[in-house]
């Protein structure tokens, strides 16, 4: 598409709808946020009161029956906070539109995208190494409920960033991929807390994987609903 017959496509549909004041965006990103927010919250504590018994926060547990691994609060901190920074820096990226109307340039998306989840393993499986036990393989935890979990508190975030989003004019897939990585990232952080698992191959599969799973649904979803149409 020229550069021209894109100009004409946003003005036509510019004009075909009308323009909401500020203070009813204000109101519908706020509706939005706690909608999204909600459904995490309420996911994770349902998944936790049926897997453990209510119990959110997990340091430890048994690795094989006669051994006990408990997780340092330090620890537990340090991933946790490291979470939630990426988690605020890929909000960033997948909702906010840069300096021009059009969005982000596709290599920001792109290259963003793909830093979330490299950041978030290095940051979570490098820290655990410098403790003891850190990253001590658990036989019996592969990373098959860390993976439900994550994607079950992720659905709500990334359906509402999608309306958060509302068009992307040039990369709709792209833009949808990174909504994908960010819904995954939110979910990454609560996973970190109920999860005391840190070995490698099972961070990869549940922690990791479904970031993945999120971005290629977020880019699918994203090419249907952000696209410009008439």
């Amino acid at each position: 598409m020229t550069d021209g017959a894109l100009k004409t496509r946003v003005l036509e549909a510019a004009a075909a709808e009308r323009s909401p004041t500020r203070k009813e965006i204000h109101r519908r990103n706020i509706v939005i946020c706690l909608v999204a927010a909600a459904t995490g919250i309420a996911a994770f504590v349902t998944f936790a009161a049926v897997m453990s018994g209510g119990e959110l926060l997990r340091r430890g547990g048994e690795v094989t029956p006669h051994r006990h691994v408990i997780r340092p609060m330090w620890l537990l901190i340090t991933t946790a906070g490291g979470a939630l920074g990426v988690a605020a820096a890929s909000l960033w990226l997948a909702l906010g539109r840069g300096g021009s109307m059009l969005g982000r340039p596709s290599r920001w998306l792109l290259y963003g995208g793909l830093l979330i989840p490299i950041s978030l393993f290095a940051w979570k499986v490098g820290w655990s190494m410098a403790f003891e036990d850190g990253t001590v393989a658990w036989p019996e935890r592969a990373g098959w409920r860390c993976l439900s979990l994550s994607l079950l508190v992720a659905v709500g975030p990334l359906l509402s960033f999608l309306a958060l989003r509302r068009r992307a004019v040039m990369h709709p897939a792209l833009n949808g991929a990174a909504i994908g990585f960010a819904a995954g990232a939110c979910a990454w952080l609560v996973v970190d807390l109920w999860c005391p698992v840190a070995y490698a191959p099972h961070v990869l599969l549940g922690h990791v994987l479904p970031l993945f799973i999120l971005a290629a649904a977020g880019a699918i979803l994203g090419q249907a609903l952000l696209s410009l149409r008439r």
